[in-house]
Protein backbone atom coordinates (compact mmCIF):
# COMPACT_ATOMS: atom_id res chain seq x y z
CA UNK A 1 0.00 0.00 0.00
CA UNK A 2 1.18 3.45 -0.87
CA UNK A 3 2.54 5.98 1.69
CA UNK A 4 -0.34 8.56 2.64
CA UNK A 5 0.86 11.84 0.95
CA UNK A 6 0.90 14.81 3.26
CA UNK A 7 1.95 18.38 2.84
CA UNK A 8 2.62 21.22 5.85
CA UNK A 9 1.93 24.68 5.44
CA UNK A 10 4.01 26.79 7.76
CA UNK A 11 7.22 25.83 8.51
CA UNK A 12 7.90 27.40 11.80
CA UNK A 13 8.27 25.73 14.89
CA UNK A 14 4.75 23.95 15.42
CA UNK A 15 5.16 23.03 11.37
CA UNK A 16 8.83 21.30 12.18
CA UNK A 17 7.27 19.16 15.35
CA UNK A 18 4.77 18.15 12.35
CA UNK A 19 7.34 17.17 10.02
CA UNK A 20 9.27 15.29 12.54
CA UNK A 21 6.14 13.50 13.47
CA UNK A 22 5.54 12.77 10.27
CA UNK A 23 9.02 11.44 9.43
CA UNK A 24 8.33 8.80 12.41
CA UNK A 25 5.75 6.99 10.43
CA UNK A 26 5.89 4.54 7.71
CA UNK A 27 2.50 4.90 6.45
CA UNK A 28 2.78 8.56 5.71
CA UNK A 29 5.43 10.42 2.95
CA UNK A 30 6.25 14.22 3.37
CA UNK A 31 5.49 15.97 -0.21
CA UNK A 32 5.29 19.19 0.13
CA UNK A 33 6.75 21.79 2.83
CA UNK A 34 4.66 24.80 2.25
CA UNK A 35 5.43 28.63 3.02
CA UNK A 36 5.79 32.05 1.74
CA UNK A 37 9.03 32.30 2.83
CA UNK A 38 10.83 30.02 0.44
CA UNK A 39 13.87 30.00 2.94
CA UNK A 40 12.13 28.24 6.01
CA UNK A 41 10.39 25.48 3.12
CA UNK A 42 13.77 24.70 2.34
CA UNK A 43 15.11 24.23 5.64
CA UNK A 44 12.21 21.81 6.63
CA UNK A 45 12.27 20.27 3.58
CA UNK A 46 15.97 19.64 3.77
CA UNK A 47 15.61 17.98 7.03
CA UNK A 48 12.31 15.86 6.85
CA UNK A 49 12.19 15.42 2.68
CA UNK A 50 9.53 16.75 0.48
CA UNK A 51 9.70 19.86 -1.90
CA UNK A 52 9.67 23.42 -0.82
CA UNK A 53 7.03 25.38 -2.30
CA UNK A 54 5.34 28.72 -2.11
CA UNK A 55 1.31 26.88 -2.28
CA UNK A 56 0.30 24.04 -1.98
CA UNK A 57 -2.37 23.83 -4.62
CA UNK A 58 -0.21 21.64 -7.28
CA UNK A 59 0.89 19.30 -5.08
CA UNK A 60 -0.91 15.80 -5.41
CA UNK A 61 -1.67 15.57 -1.30
CA UNK A 62 -3.78 13.21 0.61
CA UNK A 63 -3.60 15.83 3.58
CA UNK A 64 -2.65 19.45 4.55
CA UNK A 65 -1.39 19.74 7.56
CA UNK A 66 -2.04 23.50 8.34
CA UNK A 67 0.25 25.20 10.94
CA UNK A 68 0.08 28.80 10.23
CA UNK A 69 0.47 31.07 13.29
CA UNK A 70 -3.70 31.76 11.79
CA UNK A 71 -6.08 29.86 9.88
CA UNK A 72 -6.36 30.78 6.41
CA UNK A 73 -10.39 29.25 6.15
CA UNK A 74 -10.40 30.20 2.16
CA UNK A 75 -7.58 27.40 2.11
CA UNK A 76 -9.03 25.25 4.23
CA UNK A 77 -12.00 25.31 1.92
CA UNK A 78 -10.33 25.45 -1.30
CA UNK A 79 -8.55 21.68 -0.15
CA UNK A 80 -11.25 20.63 1.53
CA UNK A 81 -13.30 20.76 -2.10
CA UNK A 82 -10.05 19.70 -3.61
CA UNK A 83 -11.17 16.18 -1.34
CA UNK A 84 -7.76 16.57 0.33
CA UNK A 85 -7.90 15.88 4.13
CA UNK A 86 -7.17 18.90 6.45
CA UNK A 87 -5.75 19.21 9.82
CA UNK A 88 -5.58 22.00 11.41
CA UNK A 89 -3.33 23.22 14.24
CA UNK A 90 -5.82 24.96 16.51
CA UNK A 91 -7.63 27.45 17.14
CA UNK A 92 -10.00 26.94 14.32
CA UNK A 93 -10.52 30.77 14.98
CA UNK A 94 -10.29 33.31 17.23
CA UNK A 95 -13.91 34.49 17.57
CA UNK A 96 -17.27 31.92 17.84
CA UNK A 97 -18.71 33.08 14.90
CA UNK A 98 -16.08 32.49 12.65
CA UNK A 99 -15.28 29.31 13.94
CA UNK A 100 -18.83 27.97 13.77
CA UNK A 101 -18.85 29.08 10.28
CA UNK A 102 -15.90 27.69 9.40
CA UNK A 103 -17.02 24.44 11.25
CA UNK A 104 -20.18 24.53 9.18
CA UNK A 105 -18.28 25.30 5.96
CA UNK A 106 -16.40 21.75 6.17
CA UNK A 107 -19.71 19.93 6.09
CA UNK A 108 -20.72 17.81 3.14
CA UNK A 109 -17.33 18.04 1.40
CA UNK A 110 -14.95 15.51 0.13
CA UNK A 111 -12.11 16.21 2.26
CA UNK A 112 -12.65 15.93 5.87
CA UNK A 113 -11.38 18.71 8.70
CA UNK A 114 -9.18 17.65 11.94
CA UNK A 115 -7.78 19.89 14.58
CA UNK A 116 -5.11 18.78 16.17
CA UNK A 117 -5.29 18.60 20.23
CA UNK A 118 -2.39 15.94 20.59
CA UNK A 119 -2.78 16.11 24.47
CA UNK A 120 -6.04 13.14 23.40
CA UNK A 121 -3.30 11.87 22.30
CA UNK A 122 -0.78 11.30 25.39
CA UNK A 123 -0.09 8.10 26.32
CA UNK A 124 -1.21 8.85 30.40
CA UNK A 125 -4.38 10.35 29.05
CA UNK A 126 -5.29 7.44 27.47
CA UNK A 127 -4.39 5.37 31.14
CA UNK A 128 -6.54 7.69 32.45
CA UNK A 129 -9.48 7.68 30.10
CA UNK A 130 -9.06 3.95 31.39
CA UNK A 131 -8.90 3.97 34.87
CA UNK A 132 -11.43 6.60 35.33
CA UNK A 133 -13.83 6.70 32.97
CA UNK A 134 -16.54 9.31 34.48
CA UNK A 135 -14.02 11.80 36.33
CA UNK A 136 -16.21 13.78 39.37
CA UNK A 137 -13.55 16.59 39.71
CA UNK A 138 -10.37 17.76 38.13
CA UNK A 139 -8.38 20.39 38.15
CA UNK A 140 -5.74 21.30 35.49
CA UNK A 141 -3.31 23.89 36.17
CA UNK A 142 -0.27 24.80 33.35
CA UNK A 143 2.22 27.12 32.70
CA UNK A 144 1.97 29.85 29.40
CA UNK A 145 5.06 31.49 28.21
CA UNK A 146 4.15 35.09 28.37
CA UNK A 147 7.21 36.25 26.36
CA UNK A 148 10.10 38.53 27.09
CA UNK A 149 9.86 40.86 30.68
CA UNK A 150 10.53 43.57 28.47
CA UNK A 151 7.36 43.18 26.67
CA UNK A 152 5.38 40.69 28.23
CA UNK A 153 1.70 39.34 26.45
CA UNK A 154 -0.35 38.93 28.54
CA UNK A 155 -1.90 35.28 29.47
CA UNK A 156 -5.25 36.07 27.77
CA UNK A 157 -3.74 36.56 24.58
CA UNK A 158 -1.60 33.31 24.75
CA UNK A 159 -4.92 32.01 25.60
CA UNK A 160 -4.91 30.31 22.39
CA UNK A 161 -1.88 28.02 23.09
CA UNK A 162 -1.28 25.71 25.89
CA UNK A 163 -4.86 26.77 27.92
CA UNK A 164 -7.14 26.46 24.79
CA UNK A 165 -5.68 22.41 24.59
CA UNK A 166 -6.19 22.09 28.62
CA UNK A 167 -9.92 23.13 27.72
CA UNK A 168 -10.17 21.00 24.81
CA UNK A 169 -8.95 18.07 26.91
CA UNK A 170 -11.59 18.57 29.79
CA UNK A 171 -14.34 18.30 27.45
CA UNK A 172 -12.53 15.41 25.91
CA UNK A 173 -12.12 13.71 29.73
CA UNK A 174 -15.80 15.10 31.27
CA UNK A 175 -17.66 14.05 27.73
CA UNK A 176 -18.87 16.91 26.46
CA UNK A 177 -19.26 21.49 27.17
CA UNK A 178 -19.94 22.49 30.73
CA UNK A 179 -23.26 23.55 31.14
CA UNK A 180 -21.72 26.77 33.32
CA UNK A 181 -18.36 28.90 33.67
CA UNK A 182 -16.90 30.99 36.70
CA UNK A 183 -13.41 32.89 35.44
CA UNK A 184 -11.91 35.19 37.37
CA UNK A 185 -8.14 36.72 36.52
CA UNK A 186 -5.85 36.55 40.09
CA UNK A 187 -2.56 37.67 40.84
CA UNK A 188 0.22 35.93 39.55
CA UNK A 189 3.07 34.43 41.62
CA UNK A 190 5.47 36.30 43.80
CA UNK A 191 9.13 36.34 41.56
CA UNK A 192 10.66 36.66 44.35
CA UNK A 193 9.96 33.14 45.60
CA UNK A 194 12.39 31.03 44.15
CA UNK A 195 13.40 29.04 40.52
CA UNK A 196 10.33 28.26 39.62
CA UNK A 197 8.79 31.96 39.28
CA UNK A 198 12.02 33.54 38.55
CA UNK A 199 10.98 34.36 34.77
CA UNK A 200 7.49 35.25 35.84
CA UNK A 201 7.14 39.33 34.67
CA UNK A 202 5.25 41.21 37.17
CA UNK A 203 1.66 41.39 36.09
CA UNK A 204 -1.69 40.40 37.31
CA UNK A 205 -3.44 38.95 34.90
CA UNK A 206 -3.07 34.66 35.41
CA UNK A 207 -6.85 32.64 34.27
CA UNK A 208 -8.50 30.59 37.39
CA UNK A 209 -11.65 29.48 35.56
CA UNK A 210 -14.26 26.59 37.30
CA UNK A 211 -15.93 24.30 34.62
CA UNK A 212 -19.17 22.98 36.00
CA UNK A 213 -21.00 20.05 33.82
CA UNK A 214 -23.58 19.11 35.80
CA UNK A 215 -24.35 19.37 40.14
CA UNK A 216 -22.02 16.60 40.64
CA UNK A 217 -18.75 16.92 38.29
CA UNK A 218 -17.09 19.79 38.00
CA UNK A 219 -13.05 20.89 36.81
CA UNK A 220 -11.22 23.90 37.53
CA UNK A 221 -8.27 25.50 34.93
CA UNK A 222 -5.82 27.49 36.33
CA UNK A 223 -3.50 28.95 33.85
CA UNK A 224 -0.64 31.75 34.91
CA UNK A 225 2.39 33.21 32.88
CA UNK A 226 6.06 31.84 33.23
CA UNK A 227 8.22 29.31 33.33
CA UNK A 228 7.52 25.31 33.63
CA UNK A 229 8.38 24.56 37.34
CA UNK A 230 11.61 22.48 37.96
CA UNK A 231 10.11 19.88 39.56
CA UNK A 232 5.96 19.11 37.93
CA UNK A 233 6.91 20.59 34.39
CA UNK A 234 4.66 23.18 32.68
CA UNK A 235 1.38 20.88 33.07
CA UNK A 236 -0.21 18.93 36.15
CA UNK A 237 -3.61 17.55 36.03
CA UNK A 238 -5.12 15.92 38.98
CA UNK A 239 -8.58 13.76 38.70
CA UNK A 240 -10.78 11.55 40.96
CA UNK A 241 -13.88 10.17 40.24
CA UNK A 242 -14.26 9.84 44.24
CA UNK A 243 -12.95 6.26 43.95
CA UNK A 244 -9.53 6.79 42.14
CA UNK A 245 -7.09 9.67 42.09
CA UNK A 246 -4.60 9.65 39.57
CA UNK A 247 -1.98 12.57 39.30
CA UNK A 248 0.05 13.39 35.79
CA UNK A 249 2.77 15.82 35.98
CA UNK A 250 6.19 16.28 34.23
CA UNK A 251 4.99 17.28 31.25
CA UNK A 252 2.99 14.26 30.52
CA UNK A 253 6.00 11.74 31.35
CA UNK A 254 4.68 10.52 35.33
CA UNK A 255 1.61 9.68 36.85
CA UNK A 256 0.40 8.12 39.92
CA UNK A 257 -2.62 6.11 40.47
CA UNK A 258 -3.96 5.69 43.74
CA UNK A 259 -6.85 4.09 44.71
CA UNK A 260 -8.87 5.87 47.55
CA UNK A 261 -10.76 4.16 50.53
CA UNK A 262 -8.36 0.95 51.02
CA UNK A 263 -9.71 0.06 47.67
CA UNK A 264 -7.54 -1.49 45.14
CA UNK A 265 -6.86 -0.88 41.36
CA UNK A 266 -5.70 -3.03 38.37
CA UNK A 267 -4.36 -0.76 36.01
CA UNK A 268 -4.47 -1.93 32.35
CA UNK A 269 -1.08 -2.33 30.44
CA UNK A 270 -0.89 0.34 28.04
CA UNK A 271 1.96 0.90 24.95
CA UNK A 272 4.43 3.49 25.43
CA UNK A 273 4.01 3.31 29.38
CA UNK A 274 5.41 1.20 32.22
CA UNK A 275 3.65 0.56 35.65
CA UNK A 276 5.64 -0.08 39.13
CA UNK A 277 3.45 -0.52 42.22
CA UNK A 278 4.95 1.45 45.02
CA UNK A 279 2.60 0.43 48.32
CA UNK A 280 -1.15 0.60 47.50
CA UNK A 281 -0.28 3.23 44.49
CA UNK A 282 0.90 2.82 40.84
CA UNK A 283 3.36 4.84 39.30
CA UNK A 284 3.28 5.04 35.34
CA UNK A 285 5.50 6.51 33.66
CA UNK A 286 5.76 7.98 29.45
CA UNK A 287 8.74 8.39 27.39
CA UNK A 288 9.46 12.47 27.30
CA UNK A 289 9.29 12.36 23.16
CA UNK A 290 6.53 13.54 20.33
CA UNK A 291 4.91 9.88 20.11
CA UNK A 292 1.47 12.23 21.07
CA UNK A 293 1.55 14.18 17.99
CA UNK A 294 2.77 11.11 15.77
CA UNK A 295 -0.47 8.89 17.07
CA UNK A 296 -2.33 12.40 16.21
CA UNK A 297 -1.21 12.29 12.72
CA UNK A 298 -1.66 8.65 12.14
CA UNK A 299 -5.18 8.40 13.85
CA UNK A 300 -5.62 10.94 10.67
CA UNK A 301 -4.45 9.40 7.75
CA UNK A 302 -5.68 5.84 9.09
CA UNK A 303 -8.70 4.69 7.54
CA UNK A 304 -9.61 2.40 10.55
CA UNK A 305 -7.58 3.90 13.71
CA UNK A 306 -8.98 1.71 15.96
CA UNK A 307 -8.64 4.60 18.85
CA UNK A 308 -9.23 7.69 19.81
CA UNK A 309 -10.75 9.68 17.21
CA UNK A 310 -9.19 12.64 15.95
CA UNK A 311 -11.39 15.95 17.29
CA UNK A 312 -13.40 17.57 14.00
CA UNK A 313 -13.99 21.23 12.81
CA UNK A 314 -17.23 20.69 15.62
CA UNK A 315 -15.04 20.33 18.43
CA UNK A 316 -12.64 23.07 17.04
CA UNK A 317 -15.54 25.23 17.35
CA UNK A 318 -16.61 24.05 20.63
CA UNK A 319 -13.24 24.77 22.33
CA UNK A 320 -13.41 28.29 21.19
CA UNK A 321 -16.63 29.08 22.62
CA UNK A 322 -15.44 27.69 25.45
CA UNK A 323 -12.01 29.72 25.55
CA UNK A 324 -13.97 32.83 24.52
CA UNK A 325 -16.46 32.27 27.85
CA UNK A 326 -13.25 31.98 29.85
CA UNK A 327 -12.03 34.83 29.10
CA UNK A 328 -15.18 36.69 28.62
CA UNK A 329 -15.64 35.50 32.43
CA UNK A 330 -11.86 36.56 33.37
CA UNK A 331 -12.92 39.84 32.26
CA UNK A 332 -16.42 40.31 33.66
CA UNK A 333 -16.20 38.43 36.86
CA UNK A 334 -19.28 37.61 35.99
CA UNK A 335 -20.64 33.71 35.13
CA UNK A 336 -20.90 32.83 31.69
CA UNK A 337 -23.54 29.69 30.64
CA UNK A 338 -22.98 28.32 27.16
CA UNK A 339 -25.64 27.26 25.23
CA UNK A 340 -26.14 24.69 22.51
CA UNK A 341 -24.40 25.70 18.85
Amino acid sequence: MSAHRIGIMGCGARGRAFAAAVASLDAAEMIACVDEDLAAAQALAGEFGGQAVASWADQALNTLIMATPCLDAATLQSATQAGIHVLVDPPLARGVVEARRTARTAEGLPGRVGVAFEWRFQPLVRLLRAVVPKPRFAHLVTAVDAGPPQAPLSVRDTAWTTPHHALDLLMHLFGGEPAEIVADGGPLPDPTQGPATAVVPPRADALAAELYFDRERHAALTAAGGGADPKFGSVVLDLTDGKTRIRVWSDWTAAEILPLDGRSVDPPRLSGLTLEREGRAWMARAEPDSQALADLVLAFVDADPGGVSVPGAADGARAVALTRAVLAGAASGRSQTLRAA
